[in-house]
């Protein structure tokens, strides 16, 4: 057993933060955060109605843009979750769950990039391994990609796909001789990529640019079959292409800030402030958020120590500016930004800006390997040995410090997340609703009308996914006993009727309500009154 930890050790270290990665993702997946936003409602309902009627709520038989609120969801995640809720049944559970195993795959592809990275790079080959390791940790403790774990985000999914593709990419292109089934599978995770979230649309071909510009002299000499690829990625990419033309596929596009400024000069100021709101230590390390639905508002993208080391690896790049891997890993914080950057809203986003995370985790290796450099050589460390002679044991206090930081602000992170934003996000992830639903669907043929709160938006998406509404039936009338509206007091006088209203349309106290719906908080978030 000894000997095959001695030689596997990378393997079994691996193993053992995937499975850690797995742990934190799919603790409570289901229950925390307890409730579910809309979009999460529309993605899940909407994948369930493909995968057993073939069409959407809107009856558009096989969409490539998905209508939904009028925003246009790309289609690859809804379709995705629509096999998972096939199997498992339509509930929060199965919802989220590709979403996570995303995460936690993510969190194996990201060894195996840094890994790849360090031998494209040059890296020292016995700081390899090791390095590939910290980066997985840091990916798979990073409450940033955690949080998008455990939500049905698309983004999640788009970053699994963004990293898996890069290391085919590296791999394809670094070898004596073109890779061909690496760079099959780099343009086929390219291609989905960008079928799942709108920011891959720019992040995506722009991220391949950059990177092969790198390997620019092996593309010369193989330009036909590189050709040959990025053709066969265009044709797959014919349907979203033609949507884009003739469709509403670029409808998102109307909420960049190119389609809100009127001027050039206007446009590329507000582009820079908001690029760089992106790198404030409030945002990246201390949480600011304008949503619970895009963090916990405590917890930034990453811990204090990663941040640190990100410094340094800023730092080293004018000490080291020669290095190839310096540019490729700024070029995709920078492009990872930038769609979030260019948005009219939200600002930081850090939905729209989660494809930069590779970049920075990098980076941080970067400043990881500038600072252990810098302790070694110094004189101190050369200096002071062990009480039997070890070496270097202010580099391993140094490190071993750092990774206890790391851990011990992890253990504080989880009880927060799992306590109180699990609390908190109560509002953010619209909870009670599917609990309101379940309860008056059972009164569906007792009533003739049952009036149900607007005030929290969206609720006829929760009323298909708690009734499994199929969406001919749903066009065909099926919620014609639904009322949608803001709840007022005269309500209370209709007949044979349940008024359902939020915490604020009534004055009337939850004692006269036949059923009070809480929430995660402790709050009420609805009333139910049975007239």
């Amino acid at each position: 057993m000894k000997n095959f930890f001695r030689k596997q050790w990378f393997l079994v270290i691996s193993l053992v933060i995937v499975f850690f990665a797995g742990l934190v993702r799919f603790y409570d997946l289901g229950v925390v955060p307890h409730g579910m936003t809309w979009d999460e409602a529309a993605i899940g309902y909407n994948g369930h109605a493909i995968w057993t009627t073939r069409r959407d709520e809107w009856l558009t038989r096989l969409p490539t843009s998905f209508r939904s609120f009028g925003d246009y969801k790309a289609p690859a995640a809804i379709y995705l979750s629509g096999a998972f809720t096939k199997i498992f049944g339509l509930n929060l559970l199965a919802l989220r769950l590709p979403f996570a195993i995303g995460g936690v795959v993510a969190v194996g592809a990201m060894i195996l990039l840094v890994k790849e990275w360090g031998k494209v790079f040059s890296w020292p080959e016995n700081q390899q391994n090791a390095l590939a390791l910290i980066g997985g940790f840091m990916l798979a403790t990073s409450p940033w990609h955690i949080h998008y774990s455990r939500t049905g985000f698309e983004s999640g999914l788009s970053l699994t796909l963004l990293i898996i593709g890069s290391y085919s990419l590296l791999v394809g292109l670094a070898g004596k001789k073109l890779n061909k089934l690496f760079l099959l599978i780099a343009v086929l995770s390219a291609v989905i990529n960008v079928y799942t979230y709108h920011s891959a649309k720019l992040v995506v071909p722009l991220l391949g640019i950059v990177t092969a510009w790198q390997f620019r002299d092996k593309l010369k000499t193989n330009w036909k079959e590189i050709i040959l690829f990025i053709l066969s990625g265009l044709a797959l990419l014919y349907p979203l292409i033609k949507d884009s033309l003739y469709g509403k596929g670029l409808e998102r596009a109307s909420t960049l800030i190119v389609a809100k400024t009127d001027s050039v000069l206007e446009m590329v100021s507000i582009l820079f402030s908001q690029f760089f709101a992106h790198f404030s230590p409030s945002y990246l390390v201390f949480g600011e958020t304008h949503t619970l639905r895009h963090g916990d508002g405590v917890w930034g993208v990453f811990l204090m120590p990663v941040f640190i080391l990100i410094i340094l690896g800023v730092i080293s790049v004018f000490r080291f500016k020669s290095s190839k891997g310096w540019g490729l890993a700024m070029a995709w914080i920078i492009i990872g930004i930038l769609p979030a950057a260019l948005g009219a809203e939200l600002v930081p986003h850090s939905n729209r800006s989660l494809l930069a995370l590779p970049g920075f985790i990098i980076m941080a290796l970067m400043g990881l390997r500038y600072l252990s450099d810098l302790i070694l050589q110094s004189k101190l460390n050369q200096k002071i040995s062990g009480s039997h002679g070890e070496k270097n044991m202010v580099w391993v206090s140094v490190m071993g410090t750092l990774l206890l930081w790391q851990s011990l602000l992890f253990v504080n992170y989880l009880n927060h997340y799992f306590v109180n934003f699990s609390k908190d996000s109560a509002d953010d992830f619209a909870d009670g609703y599917l609990e309101a639903f379940d309860y008056v669907k059972q009164f569906e043929n007792e009533v003739d009308k049952i009036v149900f709160t607007s005030d929290y938006g969206q609720p006829y998406i929760f009323a298909l996914f708690s009734r499994k509404t199929n969406p001919i039936w749903y066009q065909g009338g099926s919620l014609v006993k639904y009322e949608f509206k803001d709840v007022n007091e005269g309500d209370l006088s209709r007949e044979n009727a349940i008024i359902v209203s939020s915490k604020n349309d009534t004055d009337l106290l939850e004692k006269e309500a036949d059923k009070v719906i809480y929430g995660s908080d402790g709050l009420i978030r609805f009333k139910i009154f049975k007239r």
